[in-house]
């Protein structure tokens, strides 16, 4: 199959774009920037279409990646000979694959062919995309091929158990996915191990607790004790104390009345004082009173001159008015003599009875002194030494006691929680002894499943060595051939079933990665060439250099240009470069 010309409508930044094919080398020398890789990617979308953009990490802003910077339609077309036919494979695309628009145009008997072909490159090539890209395609910087059940089965010629290679890379990829699962999901010895260290830390813990409970409750029982002496202890001081109360409060009492009898007797003795005053004072102004006596003398006078007027009245010696004058008057003075009598009585009364009182008064502070002296002795005699009692010895026992059942309450808490942290720990014992329990059946039921999974993959990795070893020395010596053309001894690196390459050295094989970057792409170009020589037997494929030498030295390099000139005898290549000493024309 032979590329004729290509068209892009719109693909990335490239617009409007027309390439004619040669038959054997096509050299395509642009600058950094042209869209030299977009040109690639976008020939083997018209053979392969462009992926969905869920598949996969590489392809998963492709379709994103290469819609037109500038708009327009999404794509165009290329022509390409196949036998005795020119063909025309027009393609445009859209978000996702079911906006896809394809058409097959046979352009020597101008008709579309409507048979459905997505997969173009497959139907031509026999080959899928993921086969096509490993072997002809060589993109910038980024080639190097492994093997997968497509290429193994073309290999060894069993295509007819493609399918069945296939199934098996899926089986060991999905028994892979379940062995990792299972892995996760093993219980670590250690984490067992964890867990009974925890354990023994636990009952330790709860060991440690239930000696500390006892050592509390010990402690407790002391205080409970301290607080019966206590207990008793207050209750004497508290007799005494009441003891002394009353006492003193039969002293207070005492007093009390010895005071109260004290104010009586000098009320007593102020009210004497006072009614002695008085009568004193009334007889020494009825002493100090001439005129009374004058008065008494007169009156006597006036009563017998009153009686010697009546008589001379009676016998006419006076007349009428000296008579009554000497009536009146004489009356007048017989009233005043009267009040001063009964004033004198009065006085004298009052004598009378300021002398009794005064006898009743004495009488009374003489028993009151006697009930006072009475009291005075009960004072001296049975309360002289009372005085207010203090109760700092009983404050003192109370502050012991009340500190005491601070003491209780508190030891009773720490016991309390100690009691709810053992069973806690119980409860944790219970949980990591069951865990362990199911730590155990699950490592035992995971470790049978995992080494069954183990011992399968292992089959199917010998039953897929088995059919790889078919064509591992044929590939070998395709190998070894084109190695010899770059100056590479063909003995320092084979290829082994699984198609990766090893570099032999002295202390045995390893991986050819460790080598210059300018070596691994020739030994990745000779790889890839090996395997297009033996995969493509249905239709030679076109090649696609893109930039393939840009790592190599000038010798390599001179060397990459004979091959490829060698190459394109065989194969339609074209070669993409951005510097003129990669040019090969």
């Amino acid at each position: 199959m032979i590329l004729t010309k290509l068209h892009i409508e719109n693909f990335g930044k490239l617009h409007n774009i027309d390439f004619k094919f040669k038959e054997n080398i096509n050299q395509l020398l642009e600058e950094n920037g042209w869209g030299k890789s977009t040109f690639t990617i976008f020939i083997k979308a018209m053979f392969y279409g462009m992926p969905a953009k869920t598949r996969g990490n590489d392809y998963k802003s492709q379709r994103t990646k290469y819609m037109p910077w500038q708009g327009g339609t999404y794509g165009g077309y290329i022509e390409y000979k196949q036998g005795e036919n020119t063909y025309r494979v027009t393609r445009t695309f859209g978000k996702t694959p079911e906006s896809d628009t394809f058409e097959l145009f046979n352009l020597e008997t101008n008709t579309a062919i409507k048979e459905e072909k997505k997969s173009l490159g497959e139907d031509i090539f026999g080959i899928g995309e993921d086969s096509f890209n490993m072997t002809a395609f060589f993109p910038q910087l980024d080639f190097k091929s492994s093997a997968n059940s497509e290429l193994t089965a073309n290999l060894t010629g069993v295509n007819k158990y493609q399918n069945d290679l296939a199934n098996i890379d899926n089986a060991i990829k999905k028994l892979n996915e379940k062995r990792l699962e299972i892995k996760r999901q093993i219980p670590k010895k250690s984490d067992i191990e964890e867990r009974r260290l925890k354990l023994g830390q636990i009952k330790s813990l709860k060991m440690s607790m239930s000696n500390e409970i006892e050592k509390e409750r010990e402690k407790l029982k002391t205080l409970e004790e301290d607080n019966l002496l206590l207990s008793e202890k207050i209750a004497v001081e508290r007799d005494k104390l009441k003891i002394q109360q009353d006492k003193y409060k039969n002293k207070m009492l005492i007093e009390d009345k010895v005071k109260e009898f004290s104010t009586e007797i000098n009320k007593l003795y102020s009210k004497q004082a006072e009614i002695q005053n008085k009568t004193i004072e009334d007889l020494n102004l009825q002493k100090e009173n001439p005129i009374k006596k004058m008065m008494f003398i007169l009156i006597a006078i006036l009563s017998a001159l009153f009686i010697a007027s009546i008589v001379l009245y009676v016998l006419n010696v006076i007349d009428l008015a000296l008579f009554i004058s000497i009536i009146v008057l004489s009356i007048i003075l017989i009233v005043v003599d009267v009040i001063i009598y009964k004033k004198r009585s009065k006085i004298n009364k009052s004598e009378k009875e300021a002398t009794s009182l005064t006898i009743d008064f004495k009488t009374k502070i003489d028993e009151l002194n006697g009930e006072l002296n009475k009291l005075n002795d009960v004072l001296k005699n049975e309360y002289e030494n009372i005085s207010l009692p203090e109760n700092s010895t009983l404050d003192e026992l109370l502050l012991k006691q009340s500190n005491l059942k601070g003491e209780y309450i508190s030891l009773n808490n720490k016991i309390t929680n100690l009691s709810n942290e053992i069973d806690n720990t119980i409860n944790q014992e219970e949980y990591l002894s069951s865990q362990i329990e199911e730590y155990k059946d699950r490592l035992i039921a995971f470790e049978e499943k995992y080494n069954i999974i183990e011992k399968t993959i292992e089959y199917l990795l010998k039953a897929k060595d088995n059919v790889a070893s078919r064509y591992v020395s044929t590939i070998n010596s395709e190998f070894s051939n084109i190695l010899v053309k770059f100056n590479i001894d063909a003995k320092r690196f084979v290829i082994d079933n699984q198609w990766e390459v090893k570099e032999q050295t002295n202390l045995g094989s390893k991986e050819f990665e460790y080598s210059s970057q300018g070596l691994q792409d020739i030994i990745s170009f000779c790889q890839r060439i090996s395997l297009i020589n033996k995969i493509y037997k249905k239709e030679r494929p076109f090649i696609i250099l893109d930039d393939t030498f840009v790592n190599l030295d000038d010798n390599m390099m001179q060397c990459a240009k004979e091959v490829t000139k060698q190459l394109s005898k065989n194969y339609q290549i074209l070669y993409i470069c951005c510097h003129s000493r990669c040019k090969i024309i």
